[in-house]
């Protein structure tokens, strides 16, 4: 019993560590104020809960906590965002978070974002696309 519970409890601290961690290194995006109102503002046309959804696609690819959501704003590059989780020379193995983001925006929306992928495109970017009446 006792080892159960020493098992449990260095899982516990290893993810605590774990979460500390992403959230240091996504810093720079977490703690700015919720940019909602930029969303909108670029997005005029579109629902809160459109919004919404789409930044809830973006960040469950990225395995980010929901209430990061609005953290994220239209100018955002999604390379920036990723090489933020993932910075050059650093041994972490890649998640395939931009696979599960082109496939899940597939999935939604009916939109191939990998015909059209820059190495600069935006979060705004991805959203016009999702925007589009499908033909």
């Amino acid at each position: 019993m006792l080892q159960i519970v020493a098992i449990v409890f260095f899982a516990a601290v290893i993810f605590m560590l774990a979460d500390m961690n992403t959230r240091r290194i996504m810093r720079r995006f977490v703690e700015r104020g919720c940019a909602g109102f930029r969303w909108r503002r670029c997005f005029p046309g579109a629902s809160k809960s459109e919004i919404r959804e789409f930044l809830d696609i973006f960040i469950d690819a990225l395995g980010f906590k929901e209430r990061w959501r609005l953290c994220f704003r239209p100018e955002d590059r999604v390379m920036d965002v990723y090489r933020a989780l993932h910075p050059p020379g650093r041994a972490l193995a890649d998640g395939m978070e931009l696979e599960s983001l082109a496939q899940d925006l597939q999935k939604r929306y009916q939109v191939d974002i990998l015909g059209s992928w820059r190495e600069d495109i935006t979060l705004a970017d991805l959203f016009t696309k999702t925007r589009r009446p499908v033909a």
